[in-house]
């Protein structure tokens, strides 16, 4: 059968380092599916794979088993991230080698605006799709105008190979706007949020009856700020199909009224991905996180309550930022510290500059305006590292993130977490065990 292939480009670098915590994650490239959902309700037989942590050769292999080699069409890759630039550049190298097809490239976020620079480093695509793509993916294929909305459009996960193993995700709207200035969504306005209606459609159709773990999807979405009225409706539609699923979203502090929690645990939600960044005042300022993070911090201490009431289990993002030093670092752990029943866990990182060099100079510029400098030996295209202060290097931070992740997540609820939304749906906590005390790594959890 001849298959348009869709991949999501794998990675040869990884932001959090190579461990068996990291490298068991199965991170669904939504956006590609939607693609590729496009292409097959055209009439033509798509197929989507993951190069997650495979070598590109043996990721070539794979394609050559299922046919690639016998394709008349375009091969499509997305790059989901800087880090998987390298493994790109290899694929395309080896997919040149034994055939001739048009080798087509997206992902909005490393072409950032700039397809040239992209171009320069994979010599090897023959095109590179800008920004959104739903609506220019069938003129690559069959030279049709595309003028359809896509924004809510259902994804069909059949696609989707070793399906099986995925947590699902549903885009439940597109958007932010708020204008932090680490978020590359800090100007993209917030659109609608996806009917409910339309959610249980989905997760209908998604649905596998199998002896693996629940399915329990990610509500995808960059600002995820539900009303009372929607969720209302979402707890109505889940009672009249009997449709009871957990599922799990990222959220501001600000961006939820204190009354909507209730209502989103009665609508489901099992895990919230609170993006707190910081509890220092001086941190959050540099940010633009808020401009009273007094009220900030109050907000996020009643969220975290409420959400712990109402048995959300809470993981709280950190981000250690320009400018930290030991003292910043001591406030948030110490405003961790006094909410550690409220919080089943923590990840902390460190704060990268994204993009092409030319596109991300101001915020380079600002970074360094608060006391950080480039680490040049751990930056590369696309990724700018820091030493954050004076008396905080870049490998300092990440171990210091490390410690702080590890003394509010015990190794149960690192893996809770992860099998929630990342880890394969047949992949058991006496493996991950297994494999844990093999590796003896330095992981962000405790193994006590």
């Amino acid at each position: 059968m001849n298959f348009v292939f869709f991949i999501s480009a794998g990675q040869l670098k990884t932001k959090k380092g190579k461990s068996v915590s990291n490298q068991r994650n199965m991170y669904l490239n939504y956006g590609l599916l939607s693609l590729a959902t496009v292409v097959n309700n055209a009439g033509y037989n798509s197929l989507v794979f993951h190069g997650d942590f495979t070598t590109p050769a043996e990721f070539f292999d794979i394609l050559i088993s299922k046919g690639v080699l016998k394709t008349q069409h375009p091969i499509y890759i997305s790059i989901p991230s800087y880090y998987a630039l390298t493994w790109t550049q290899q694929l395309t190298s080896l997919i040149r080698q034994k055939i001739n097809n048009k080798i087509i490239i997206g992902g909005r976020w490393v072409i950032d605006g700039d397809e040239d620079s992209l171009k320069a480093e994979l010599p090897y695509a023959d095109e590179i799709i800008t920004g959104l793509g739903e609506n220019k993916i069938l003129t690559t294929i069959k030279n049709i105008v595309d003028n359809n909305d896509y924004s809510h459009h259902p994804l069909n996960y059949a696609l989707l190979n070793d399906r099986q193993y995925y947590q699902p995700s549903i885009e439940v709207s597109r958007g932010c706007g708020k204008g932090c200035d680490f978020c590359q969504e800090r100007n993209e306005p917030l659109k609608e949020l996806k009917s409910p209606e339309l959610i249980l459609k989905e997760y209908d159709e998604l649905l596998l009856e199998d002896d693996f773990r629940a399915m329990t999807p990610y509500f995808e979405a960059s600002l995820f700020a539900p009303t009372e009225e929607w969720l209302k409706k979402l707890i109505n539609v889940r009672e009249k199909h009997q449709k009871f699923f957990l599922w799990r979203a990222e959220c501001r502090v600000d961006s939820l009224p204190k009354r909507i929690i209730p209502l989103m645990a009665e609508a489901g939600m099992s895990v919230i991905d609170l993006g707190l960044e910081s509890a220092s005042l001086e941190q959050l300022r540099k940010m633009n996180k808020s401009p009273r993070p007094e009220n900030y911090l109050e907000r996020a201490s009643s969220l975290l309550k409420l959400c712990h009431e109402h048995k959300i289990k809470t993981k709280v993002n950190i981000m250690f930022y320009a400018g930290e030093n030991e003292a910043t670092i001591a406030e948030t752990r110490n405003w961790l510290d006094v909410h550690r029943e409220y919080i089943y866990g923590v990840s902390c990182g460190v704060v990268s500059a994204f993009g092409w060099d030319h596109n991300k100079q101001n915020f380079i510029d600002d970074l360094c305006q608060f006391g950080a400098s480039i680490c040049h030996e751990e930056s590369f295209i696309g990724v700018t590292n820091f030493h954050l202060s004076d008396t905080l290097t870049y490998h300092q931070a990440v171990d210091e993130a490390k410690k702080l992740s590890k003394e509010f997540m015990t190794m149960e609820r690192f893996f809770y977490l992860k099998a929630f939304s990342y880890y394969p749906r047949n992949y058991t906590f006496e493996q991950f065990q297994d494999e844990v005390s093999i590796e003896q790594g330095n992981y962000s959890f405790r193994c006590d």
